[in-house]
């Protein structure tokens, strides 16, 4: 009976000590991550440059590599139609796109995956940088509610328009068009 008891207090003790180190390194070792939107005094919105990005193979990199650049920036998940629909629209506007102008596609990872995300774009040929969202911050942070939904920044990260739901490059083109 002394054995069971004493086990008992060890592992309880044991118990407390892993839960108190768990706490202690949410509160102390927190990753610094950097919100990617935030609005301006005069209530527009502006990429974060030094917010983090995720590409398919896992390597980092950040919207920094894009600075300068009119940004188009289109959330999807491969199980969704529409981003489904819209994929040969957006890889025939990439290939025809100037040098002044980016396309990235952010897969919603956490509601899809890193596999479908490097599936659909081998099926869909895509050659313009993917990234992956891994927990979802990128969506929760641009509010993203619907897919696809796209996000086009002018060369200085403003944010210009707002797209939810399929766009295609005849579109694109009217939008890029409209901020010269």
């Amino acid at each position: 009976m002394q054995f069971k008891k004493r086990f008992g207090l060890y592992f309880s003790a044991l118990l407390v000590v892993l839960l108190i180190g768990i706490v202690l390194k949410n509160v102390f070792i927190k990753e610094a991550t950097v919100n990617p939107i935030v609005e301006n005094e005069d209530g527009t919105k502006q990429l974060v440059f030094d917010a983090k990005l995720t590409r398919l193979d896992e390597s980092t990199t950040t919207f920094k590599e894009y600075n300068g650049k009119v940004l188009i920036v289109n959330f999807w998940a491969s199980w969704c139609g529409p981003c489904q629909e819209e994929a040969s629209d957006l890889r025939e506007f990439y290939n025809k796109k100037s040098e002044n102008i980016e396309l990235l596609a952010i897969n919603a990872t956490s509601k899809d995956s890193s596999e479908n995300a490097m599936k659909f774009q081998k099926t869909y040929n895509l050659n313009f940088p993917i990234f992956l969202d891994l927990d979802g911050t990128l969506q929760k942070s641009f509010g993203i509610w619907a897919y696809p939904t796209t996000f086009i920044f002018d060369s200085k990260g403003i944010l210009k328009y707002t797209i939810e739901g399929q766009i295609n490059q005849e579109e694109l083109n009217k939008y890029i068009d409209k901020l010269d």
